[in-house]
């Protein structure tokens, strides 16, 4: 492999401009080609970075790029992922890992295989505030971990091609595209298997389940309680909160904290302004770069971002059968 890494953009939506703009601060990357099949669209965001378009996966490989970035809806990471992997290039995906449990043990089959490395955009655990929070817990600043809070809401997102979020076969509703980051960062700070998960769901104008409340239990006895909402007024813009609760204190910010200002329009519409901008993409595909260079590890294995999308879909099925669902034996059906 060269000193430059060269990325490959598998599909050209808000999240792929997203780190194609991470790119340019990322030393030593060369963004070279988009690929989307949708007229237009490769096109439009190549043209901004200086890349080439193309409209499917196979001719990125054809390229030679050490990396692609898969960034399209979950229901084709598996197989894109797949792909990528068996050329020996080296894979950065979008979460949630895949759409199904049995797609992921096929993810997890073929990295374990491949000389690549693959890694899981579960960008939470790069957000300043999270990363910071997670620090001072792995200190023992506020004792040992009991209890998480985590709550996201917002309106139902409008950008997706198509309409693909308000499709639940696809996204899997706010419970899977949203929450999973949710159940990531818990589980990720909590450091114990989650093993049973019970979960409330409410329809909403926006789709069924758009409004969720889980709780789940940790081996090591604590205790997450994630919430997420498609079902919020699009005025009031995308909100999180968090709590953490140790034996010897406490921790919690909310994201209206970080927001550099809003702009309250005369039609009653509101517009909010993110002071932290993309930073902690840059920092997520800034650490992932580094482990490419240095043959790993992966900075968020596949492994643990199978395990966020096992308690994700168990809250679906919880809120589908109104029952608690044991994770240590329950497979998806």
């Amino acid at each position: 492999m060269s000193p430059e890494l060269t990325v490959g953009l598998l599909g050209a939506g808000m999240i792929a401009g997203v780190h194609a703009h991470a790119y340019r601060d990322a030393p030593g990357v060369r963004l070279v080609a988009v690929a989307d099949p949708v007229p237009g669209k490769a096109e439009r965001l190549a043209g901004e970075h200086g890349a080439q378009a193309v409209a499917t996966l196979e001719e990125l490989l054809a390229l030679g790029v050490d990396v692609v970035d898969v960034c399209t809806p979950p229901t084709s990471h598996a197989d894109a992922t797949v792909a990528a992997l068996e050329a020996g290039r080296h894979v950065l995906c979008e979460k949630p890992v895949t759409r199904t449990l049995a797609e992921a043990r096929r993810v997890l089959a073929a990295a374990e295989a491949a000389p690549g490395l693959l890694s899981i955009g579960q960008v939470a655990r790069y957000a300043p505030d999270h990363r910071a929070a997670r620090d001072l817990v792995e200190a023992g600043e506020i004792g040992t971990l009991r209890m998480l809070t985590h709550s996201t809401t917002t309106a139902l997102p409008g950008w997706s091609e198509a309409g693909w979020l308000a499709d639940p076969a696809t996204s899997g509703g706010p419970l899977l595209d949203q929450g999973v980051h949710s159940f990531d960062y818990a589980g990720w700070v909590i450091g114990s298997p989650a093993v049973r998960v019970h979960c409330m769901a409410a329809d909403s104008a926006a789709g069924p389940s758009t409004y969720a409340v889980a709780t789940v239990r940790y081996e090591n006895g604590a205790i997450a309680h994630v919430e997420c909402s498609w079902a919020h007024p699009a005025s009031r813009g995308f909100r999180l909160s968090a709590e953490l609760v140790g034996t010897h204190g406490r921790l919690a910010w909310d994201a209206d904290q970080l927001m550099s200002g809003v702009l309250h329009r005369a039609d009653g519409a509101s517009e909010w302004w993110d002071a932290l901008g993309d930073r902690e993409f840059t920092r997520e595909l800034g650490d992932f770069f580094a482990a490419c260079r240095a043959g790993g590890p992966p900075p968020v294995p596949a492994a643990e971002a199978t395990e966020s999308l096992r308690v994700a879909l168990g809250a679906l099925e919880s809120a589908r059968t109104g029952r608690t669902v044991d994770l240590t034996t329950w497979e998806q059906p």
